[in-house]
């Protein structure tokens, strides 16, 4: 609900990039022909005030006039904007466009996800009891409170549901590895991470073997002596046929790890091509992961390690960037926990393993793999690419979203309708 002073007939409509709450410069000045001086300096401040009834209030000063209020409502699809002055439905004041163009400050876009919230505010107090508003000297943060963690907007994009039901994968005997007898020098493996949702991260995780001297009792690695690249450096190491499968494999995988990340203003048609390549590389690298994972699980010497880029997997590994983990030959199967809150619903993702329930570790996201919460170095390999893909979104907000009543008819019910087709739902 709009505020009772400011009608609606006063607010100029701005659209936004296609499904997102982003206003770009370049849509901005499409619609004004107001600009910043090109010479001279003309200062801009503004202070966000308040955010009440999905209404933001910002003041703007221009130079070194009195300070005016700007009003913003962000909607689904387009920005509303009104002014204390001069702005109507065919017209934006300097004042909007500059408070506007000033948020953009030195970038060419602006998100107002963070003002996007309908349907979740009392429109008789103006309050949200689902939200949590951070007020500064001359900014403020919207979000949702700890307990509402994952809270379903409208228009928001929801993960693609494969109709296909993956069949669970056989379970495979895996090796029991012995400590070497007459040596300390071990052949071990490396799970080499790197958050793949981060903008500019350049690998998907990937398997590497590494040589290692064991201490004393031979219960643990020492200290880290290479990574391994090629074949050529293990030609002194007397390898069991299932280590060199593995390495073979390992090699296999760093070939394809490589994520192609997007040039500044690069077309559609190249960017487009990346993303196909990406998508067929990670394929590929859960099929590798399947075909490693019996001649891993069981492993004495295995470890984990955050590489912050692939041009760090290279020569002596860091002690400290390597940690000991383990990883599990099961086959984990998704189930949902569905829960009526009163006004809302919960969504819960859990993983099934080893004929128990269990919730996972939220902190780290590992393509490919799921780490439970009471094991967080144990890693369990999922059954398949769908299977990951939903996992990293649903980690996203702690494996849980909710949604108001009012808002799960349309989107949200077509995804949870193909959820129940697909996965296992237990309700509450």
């Amino acid at each position: 609900m709009l505020n009772k002073n400011i009608p609606s007939t006063n607010f100029f409509r701005l659209p936004f990039t296609p499904n997102t709450r982003i206003l770009t410069e370049n849509t901005l000045n499409q619609y004004s022909e107001i600009r910043k001086p090109k010479r001279g300096y003309f200062p801009i401040k503004i202070r966000k005030i308040s955010f009440s009834n999905e209404l933001l209030v910002i003041g703007v000063i221009l130079d070194k006039e009195l300070e005016e209020m700007v009003y913003i409502k962000v909607t689904i699809s387009e920005l509303l904007v009104s002014c204390s002055v001069d702005t109507y439905e065919n017209y934006l004041s300097r004042y909007a466009y500059f408070a506007l163009n000033q948020l953009m400050y030195y970038r060419t876009e602006y998100d107002f996800e963070d003002n996007y919230w309908p349907g979740f505010f009392d429109q008789e107090t103006g309050v949200s009891k689902y939200l949590m508003i951070h007020k500064s000297k001359d900014n403020l943060h919207v979000s949702s409170k700890v307990r509402y963690k994952g809270l379903y907007k409208p228009g928001k994009q929801l993960p693609t549901v494969s109709a296909k039901k993956s069949e669970l994968r056989k379970a495979v005997p895996s090796i029991q590895e012995l400590p070497p007898r007459e040596t300390h020098t071990v052949l071990g493996f490396c799970l080499a991470d790197n958050n793949n949702e981060r903008f500019r991260t350049n690998h998907y995780p990937f398997l590497i073997p590494y040589i290692g001297i064991l201490n004393k009792a031979k219960t643990e690695v020492r200290s880290f002596t290479t990574y391994v690249l090629n074949e050529m450096q293990l030609s002194e190491m007397d390898l069991s046929d299932e280590q060199q499968n593995l390495v073979e494999i390992c090699i296999d995988m760093k070939k394809i790890a490589l994520v192609a990340n997007p040039e500044y203003k690069e077309d559609a048609h190249k960017l487009a091509e990346k993303q196909n390549q990406n998508q067929n590389n990670f394929n590929q690298l859960f099929e590798l992961w399947q075909k490693a994972l019996p001649l891993l699980s069981g492993r004495l010497y295995t470890h984990y390690s955050y590489t912050y880029g692939m041009r760090n997997v290279k020569g002596k590994p860091r002690r400290s960037y390597m940690t000991p983990c383990a990883f599990n030959n099961e086959t984990p199967e998704i189930y949902f926990l569905w829960k009526d809150m009163g006004d809302y619903y919960k969504l819960e993702l859990r993983l099934m393993l080893e004929g128990k329930i269990h919730p996972l570790q939220y902190y780290f996201n590992t393509a490919f793999f799921a780490m439970l919460s009471h094991s967080p170095r144990k890693y369990v390999l999922l059954n398949s690419v769908n299977d990951s893909q939903l996992l990293s979104y649903f980690q996203q907000s702690q494996f849980q979203l909710l949604v108001l009543k009012k808002h799960y008819d349309g989107d949200f019910k077509d995804f949870v309708d193909q959820l129940r087709m697909v996965y296992r739902f237990i309700n509450k």
